[in-house]
């Protein structure tokens, strides 16, 4: 089968790689459009190493050919997280803490090739009339599900969101359901448009002196930061959120940070990690989300920028990684 690989020089080259087996409990999809994240650059610009001849892509969607209690050609998204499910952190019930976590496209083949196999109960039916395309922004929605639910934050709140990238634009998607206002930063004209179509109020420059006046006079709830990398935006967040709120840093951050403690510790800052998705309850998270693409569709086709064929994937990556093309949401069609 084909697939897209990492090479010696950090370069993705298509290959021919032998078709994945399923395992008893296994289901085989065959893929059809996996999404380019945020974390996904991190290896194309070489800030974190990606291992030779893996395969990249966990934003995936596609259809069923084999395995599972779903019938052939039903239309998926596949959870790409693979927890051990023995360690402490999930018998806990906390699978993103799990000791051995595994993700595909990073630590496990990803969906950038023709076939994968994954375990039943990472396999979600789309909802009807929901399009491979739109199921393949399940992963980074599910990503914001669990953000909110770590957020706690109560009805008419007023939240913040840090960058307007996919996952900053979604998570003002899901803020603005529950919340009495949500502002955003945004650097690009672009993105600031969009951050209105999903529902944003106020949009500021980041780490402008606006955003920490808007804060000062409007107290904030909970501010979501989502730019990560080494950026001083989780220090920012600490210093526009009230006393007593909450920060839920949820950018992939590339290095430590400096924050300003004494407020984090004075005015008693509630911080509050999230990574990935689990359950909420007895609720899957993931699951969670891919209901939800129904209804957010329409808002979710605004964020998807491009698409190329498998043997493009560079070209896909360098389009994802150049915001002056107003890049949003990148992927790489699999199927031929």
């Amino acid at each position: 089968m084909r697939a897209i690989v990492w090479n010696a020089g950090g370069r993705l080259e298509l290959a021919e790689r032998q078709e994945p087996v399923a395992g008893e409990g296994d289901v085989l999809v065959r893929s059809a459009v996996v999404g380019i994240c945020g974390s996904d650059l991190h290896f194309f610009r070489g800030e974190f190493p990606a291992f030779p001849g893996s395969t990249p892509g966990h934003e995936i969607a596609g259809r069923v050919v084999s395995g599972g209690g779903l019938a052939p050609g039903t239309a998926v998204a596949i959870e790409p997280t693979l927890p051990c499910g023995q360690c402490p952190g999930c018998r806990r019930g906390q699978s993103p803490t799990c000791s051995r976590l595994r993700l595909m496209g990073i630590s496990a083949p990803g969906g950038m090739q023709e076939l994968v196999a994954v375990p039943e109960a990472n396999v979600h039916a789309l909802p009807e009339g929901v399009s491979l395309d739109i199921g393949s922004m399940a992963e980074p929605l599910a990503v914001c599900v669990r953000a909110s639910n770590r957020a706690e934050a109560p009805m008419g709140a007023r939240v913040l969101v840090l960058g307007s990238g996919t996952i900053g634009l979604l998570a003002v998607l899901l803020a603005s359901q529950t919340a009495n206002e949500v502002a955003v930063t945004a650097r690009y004209p672009h993105q600031a448009g969009l951050a209105e179509a999903m529902g944003a109020g106020p949009v500021f420059e980041p780490g402008s002196q606006a955003l920490l006046d808007w804060a000062r006079r409007n107290p904030v709830d909970v501010v979501i930061e989502t730019v990560g990398g080494t950026a001083d935006t989780f220090a920012e967040a600490i210093n526009a959120v009230r006393a007593g709120g909450t920060v839920v840093p949820l950018g992939v951050f590339t290095a430590d940070v400096m924050v300003p403690a004494r407020k984090l510790v004075n005015q008693e800052v509630r911080v509050v990690g999230s990574v990935v998705y689990g359950h909420a309850g007895h609720q899957s998270e993931f699951g969670a989300a891919v209901g939800m693409l129904g209804r957010f569709a329409p808002k979710l086709a605004l964020l998807r920028t491009a698409t190329y064929p498998l043997a493009s994937a560079n070209e896909a990556f360098e389009h994802a990684a150049d915001k002056g093309r107003q890049a949003v949401k990148v992927s790489v069609a699999v199927e031929a």
